[in-house]
């Protein structure tokens, strides 16, 4: 009997055993859930700017960049004029009338030294080299002077003159602050100031206060006319073998602020003289957009 209830016992364990060995639906673990994939935001594309319009006077003589608005300007208000005049022409000040924004010269000695309408000389400026003329080549024996430089080269130029039969002289050469002031207020009760600004100087103003400057006559008619004579052909062609330009050439009335003068000469040097004198253009322009 004992016996009996081992065996239905063992049975039942095998029972049981069989059982855990069959088959069982599987428990599968969840499977992780996939990130979403997040798309990267797109990013804006930039308007691009406009390219800015190239500037027509960049690449001329003597530009500068902070006159570019200015050039601007009056190249709409000169239609015809080149490229060269515009930057000239507004580097000189011409875009604003004469004896306005008037700078005081820093280097009065310069040998280059441009006296305008736009430019004073220091108050009680005289130059310290200032040499006496031969009266040999004074009109009528007249005391003149010009500084040490320029009445050297004014002597060579009046005997190479003379060499080749022509007659040169000194008129009127450096003047002082007081004696301009005497002739322009002189000119001034006679003609009114707008007339006499355009032939003579203010005092300050004056390129004779330099001097290298030199009104020049055959000795025979008077300087005023010296563009009628002989000479005055002659000195066109060789003024700047002696380093002098004509400053105030006709037609150019609008750039100098003074009528023609055929007279009026200016040392500067026969390098300088050469290449004005080439260009064909005044001293101002020079200055204006050649000069470093």
């Amino acid at each position: 009997m004992r016996k009996k209830r081992y065996l239905l016992i063992l049975l039942a364990a095998v029972l049981a055993l069989l059982a855990g060995c069959g088959t069982q639906d599987s428990i599968s673990a969840p499977l992780p859930t996939p990130s979403p994939v997040s798309t990267p935001a797109a990013t804006p594309t930039p308007t691009p700017e406009p390219t800015p319009e190239p500037d027509p006077y960049a690449d001329v003589t003597g530009y500068r960049a902070e006159n570019t608005e200015r050039y601007a300007a009056y190249a709409e208000q000169n239609p015809d004029l080149a490229a060269q005049q515009v930057v000239s022409y507004v580097n000189i000040g011409l875009d604003r009338p004469f004896y306005t924004e008037v700078e005081t010269i820093a280097d009065p000695d310069h040998l280059l030294v441009l006296c305008n309408k736009y430019h004073q000389l220091p108050d009680g400026y005289e130059p310290a080299d200032l040499v006496a003329i031969s009266s040999a080549y004074c009109n009528g024996g007249k005391n003149l002077y010009l500084r040490a430089e320029a009445a050297a080269a004014f002597e060579q130029l009046c005997a190479g003159a003379a060499a080749e039969g022509y007659t040169i002289l000194g008129q009127s050469g450096y003047r002082s602050y007081s004696y301009q002031e005497q002739l322009y207020n002189n000119y001034v009760a006679r003609d009114g100031q707008a007339a006499a600004d355009t032939y003579s100087a203010r005092p300050g103003f004056s390129e004779h206060q330099t001097g290298l400057a030199m009104d020049i006559c055959n000795g025979i008619l008077s300087y005023t006319d010296f563009g009628q004579t002989a000479e005055y052909t002659w000195a066109k062609e060789h003024l700047a073998e002696y380093g002098f330009v004509l400053h105030y050439l006709p037609g150019t009335e609008q750039i100098t602020g003074y009528m023609t003068e055929e007279w009026h000469i200016r040392y500067v040097g026969v390098e300088t003289a050469q290449e004005i004198d080439r260009l064909g253009i005044t001293l101002d322009e020079y200055c204006a957009s050649y000069l470093n």
